[in-house]
């Protein structure tokens, strides 16, 4: 009887474990780093090339004139913010994206860079693009991507 009291009360604790919302591959989860203002939710198929720098409300709207979205386009400030997207993906049974984006003012340049943690055996692969906002970038700097698996 003690045995079977023993068993039930370790499965309880197993099965109670289990269903927290805990990351069981200790992975870092999604976060922001440095100049980016806010990342941007864009449901988009935009294609080629894989690095962006919209600097402009036609740009902007242009781009994706011609692609499908998914939900309405946000309405941004250009005169105080531009855009930065990065396409890149990840495999694994969990993916966490950390994005950074770094201002260098004695070279004047802007390094984009997506970080991605990922973990287990899992084979979807995903492939997404990452769309940041940051201050509006001054004229004649230049701009970085960098794309990194964990």
């Amino acid at each position: 009887m003690k045995t079977i009291a023993f068993f039930s009360s370790l499965l309880l604790v197993c099965l109670f474990n289990s269903c927290k919302e805990t990351d069981l591959c200790q992975l870092k989860q999604d976060e922001t780093y440095g100049s980016i203002e806010e990342v941007l939710d864009l449901d988009c198929a935009v294609g080629e090339p894989n690095n962006l720098v919209i600097r402009s409300e036609e740009a902007f709207q242009s781009l994706f004139n011609t692609t499908p979205c998914n939900g309405e386009l946000p309405t941004i400030d250009f005169s105080q913010y531009s855009i930065l997207g990065q396409f890149g993906g990840a495999t694994g049974c969990e993916r966490f994206y950390s994005r950074s984006v770094q201002v260098k003012e004695n070279t004047q340049e802007y390094i984009f860079t997506v970080t991605v943690s990922e973990c287990g055996g899992c084979e979807p692969f995903e492939m997404r693009w990452h769309w940041v906002l940051v201050p509006v970038i001054p004229e004649g700097y230049s701009v970085s991507f960098v794309f990194e698996t964990l």
